[in-house]
Formats: structure tokens, C-alpha cells, sequence
């Protein structure tokens, strides 16, 4: 038969701080905070302080400093009234600080339910908004011939005679002469041959320094841009 008795675990509450120790004090025994009785509320503080004591917690400066408020407080209620007309409840300004500590408490846990950066919501990185980065003439080659591999639904249609490059970089010159730019998709409606026709006038253009080219993602539309000193020829 084993004479081991087992330990008994004590679990003590944990508050932030000894106004919360008061306050719970006060809800549990169902107390009006505008009538506290002193002596009562006192006692049971203090007991509390002394188990945490025995717990070998830390007992904070702040604790130690409520717990002799209260007890200023009740000392002074135990004096007896001299008479002199309305006298100060001395537990007035506790009753001020429990006012005053609910109030800021109630508004952190309003604050804390609102959305929260990085654990809520999060920022744009410090890089920010990613740039329009100019096109890069290499990726504009793999495009043309990614478009050379699509291959078409065969179909027969009486189609009417294509301009030729030297037509096509032509018409993008007027296109720049008059709008600035020219923005080219690869969902518009155009044949094959039309559309390597206006990728390689685009190409030309870029090349002789006459446009600039630039692209938001890849195969996404593509943006040619007059540029501020490019001389544009007539023919």
C-alpha cells in the first residue's frame, strides 16, 4: 500500500494588474461599485496578495500601492464623522479610477477587434506598386514566335490582300504621328500574318529608336509610345 500523497496543484488567476483584481472582486460578489464595502473588498484583496505570496509570484509595486488605498480608505471611514456638514466620501476616488480603468479597457478591446495591420490586413511591400518596366525586346521575340506555333482552324475565306511590312510600320508611324501611342492586344481579331505584320513594324520602330515599348505582364497588352525626339519620316 503506497503512503505517497499526492500533491494538490493550487492554479491562481492571472490579471493584468490590481485594478483588475478589484474589479473582478467586486463582479463576483455582485456589488454596486457606487456603494463598495470597504472593509469586505479590503480583506479579500488582501488575501489574494498574500496566496500569490505563497505562490512565490512576483507582486508588483502596483499591487502592493492598491492594497494600501484600500486601506487608507477604510481607516478613514471607520473615523467618526465630526458633523461638519457633508463630509467627502473617501471612497470616491476609488470609485473614479475603476470608472476611469473600465472605460480605457473596454476601448482596447474595441481597438483590438478592429483589423489590424499585418495581422488583419497587410501592407505594400516597401518596393510599392510594381512599375511599368520597359519592354524588353528578347520577350517580344519569344512572343512572335509563340503566335508562329498557334495553330488555326483550317477554313476557307476569299481574303483580301494584306499591307506589307514596309505598309504596316507606315501605318503605325501615322498611328504615332497623330495619337502619341498604339496599344496592341493579342485578343483583337487579327489573322496571323496581320498580326506577326504588326509585331514586327512594332519591333522595327523600337529598334530605330522611334517608339518605346512596354508590356504590364507577360503576352498582356502591349503599349508603343512615341518618342519625345524621334523624327518621323514620311515614307
Amino acid at each position: 500500500m503506497s503512503l505517497v500523497v499526492p500533491t494538490l496543484e493550487v492554479q491562481l488567476e492571472c490579471f493584468e494588474g490590481p485594478m483588475a483584481v478589484l474589479i473582478t472582486l467586486i463582479k463576483r460578489s455582485k456589488l454596486s461599485i457606487w456603494d463598495i464595502p470597504i472593509a469586505m473588498i479590503t480583506e479579500r484583496f488582501l488575501q489574494y496578495v498574500e496566496i500569490a505570496k505563497e505562490m512565490n509570484l512576483k507582486i508588483a509595486e502596483d499591487f502592493i500601492e492598491m492594497a494600501s488605498l484600500l486601506l487608507f480608505i477604510k481607516s478613514k471611514m471607520l473615523l467618526p464623522s465630526n458633523g461638519a456638514g457633508e463630509e467627502e466620501d473617501p471612497r470616491e476616488e476609488l470609485v473614479e479610477r475603476i470608472i476611469e480603468y473600465e472605460r480605457v479597457r473596454n476601448m482596447a478591446v474595441a481597438i483590438n477587434d478592429l483589423p489590424m495591420l499585418e495581422r488583419d490586413v497587410y501592407s505594400i511591400g516597401k518596393g510599392g506598386l510594381e512599375k511599368e518596366a520597359e519592354f524588353d525586346l528578347m520577350c517580344l521575340c519569344t512572343l512572335y514566335f509563340e503566335l508562329m506555333r498557334v495553330k488555326e482552324e483550317p477554313y476557307f475565306v476569299v481574303r483580301e490582300v494584306r499591307p506589307t511590312l514596309e505598309e504596316k510600320i507606315g501605318a503605325l508611324k501615322d498611328v504615332l504621328r497623330l495619337e502619341g501611342l498604339f496599344e496592341w492586344d493579342l485578343v483583337i481579331e487579327e489573322d496571323r500574318n496581320e498580326r506577326v505584320a504588326t509585331i514586327l513594324g512594332m519591333l522595327e520602330l523600337a529598334k530605330i529608336r522611334m517608339a518605346t515599348l512596354t508590356q504590364r505582364r507577360p503576352f498582356g497588352k502591349i503599349v508603343m509610345k512615341k518618342r519625345e525626339l524621334a523624327q518621323f519620316m514620311d515614307n
